[in-house]
């Protein structure tokens, strides 16, 4: 199936109309590599298409129905800033943010089913945690901290 198929079917299968608007900022974000800010896929699009009469606002609008129907993840990478990828269902998978330089890692945690059970037992509530970013320090930074921390610098 081609990507514009792909990304048809994805959004027809979200339950949204599919548009213009919404096809090409889709596709800009699937054919990109990794996370990439509004103002990137917005840059994308107009790159793909010169012509192509889409504001950044009506970026950030698309991005936020997409993400709340399943197609599009949202990440707060700790800068201020969301990144937005893909929402690839067949493989879920998590983030470790560092707080000081701002590096996303990706990584696939088992267990996170186990989590999703036990919330839903105790609480009654229906999480969705199958993309998340979890905080903390990448290893440099933790290293870092540790040699100011002995006064090394």
């Amino acid at each position: 199936m081609s990507c514009e198929g792909e990304v048809e079917r994805a959004i027809r299968q979200s339950g949204c109309r599919v548009t213009v608007q919404r096809s090409k900022i889709l596709s800009a974000l699937r054919h990109g590599t990794g996370h990439q800010t509004a103002d990137e896929i917005h840059g994308d699009v107009l790159s793909s298409d010169p012509h192509a009469v889409i504001s950044l606002s009506t970026v950030y609008r698309t991005l936020e129905t997409l993400q709340q129907a399943g197609v599009v993840s949202a990440l707060d990478a700790g800068t201020g800033t969301m990144v937005y990828e893909w929402a690839d269902q067949a493989r879920p998978h998590h983030h470790l943010v560092c707080r000081d330089c701002g590096d996303v890692q990706e990584i696939a945690l088992d267990g996170v089913e186990r989590l999703e059970d036990e919330i839903r037992g105790r609480s009654h509530f229906t999480p969705d945690i199958r993309h998340m970013g979890i905080g903390g320090l990448c290893a440099a930074c933790a290293e870092a901290l540790e040699r100011r921390e002995r006064g090394e610098g």
